[in-house]
């Protein structure tokens, strides 16, 4: 549907117009349900404006043709590639063991946004700006660490509303739950790597996956 819509270029005006018409009407519904919302009519028009967010969101996605703030959510439905990469940090103790670090310390930066940066911009950091990068990461995961030791969420944006907060767009099962998860004596280095992967072949064989180290520090 989308392929034959895009065909038809002189029909641009118009699809600007119906998009612009179908955010006046959720915008009209929308206010007139708010006005109504303590009257004796307030169901009705509660109903009417349900029934159109309904309708138009079935609408955008049938046609894949989006009209904000309906949404075709074509990032995650386009967004299924063969291979799959995936960042990991590891911290180091004083003994030399390798501590995953949970990569909500990372926020308020999304872990996959940071990834997406990393691998755009990896080559042409210098020996430095690795170094200036991964010194960094290490304090993040340090003062995670110790929150996490001292009862508190790991994750910074966590320490206002707890387990209100409201959740990032994907959730990592390499998460801190326990004290178990992180030594008792601080990170002292830090490594970065690459998880890549070819989903069928994973999906034969679990062991399929090319673990590529970025950089580390100290």
């Amino acid at each position: 549907m989308t392929e034959l819509l895009r065909g038809f270029k002189w029909m641009e005006p118009a699809v600007d117009l119906g998009r612009l018409g179908l955010f006046a009407l959720f915008v009209v519904l929308g206010l007139m349900a708010a006005r109504r919302s303590r009257g004796p009519d307030s169901r009705p028009a509660a109903d009417r404006f349900i029934v159109y967010v309904l309708a138009v969101s079935c609408l955008v996605g049938a046609t894949q043709v989006e009209s904000w703030p309906f949404t075709n959510w074509a990032l995650v439905n386009h967004g299924s590639p063969r291979r799959i990469v995936s960042l990991e940090l590891e911290g180091l103790d004083a003994g030399g063991r390798g501590w995953v670090v949970d990569l909500r310390v990372l926020q308020p930066l999304a872990p996959e946004e940071f990834a997406t940066w990393l691998k755009a911009n990896l080559p042409s950091l210098t020996p430095d700006d690795r170094g200036r990068l991964g010194r960094f990461l290490l304090e993040r995961a340090e003062d995670g660490r110790r929150r996490l030791l001292a009862g508190r969420p790991p994750a910074p944006n966590q320490a206002l509303l707890g387990p209100l907060d409201a959740p990032y767009h994907f959730h990592d099962a390499k998460t801190w739950t326990s004290a178990a998860q992180v030594p008792a004596t601080p990170f002292v280095g830090l490594r970065a790597w690459f998880w890549d992967w070819d989903v069928e072949e994973r999906l034969a064989d679990p062991t399929r996956v090319e673990r590529r180290l970025l950089f580390e520090v100290p």
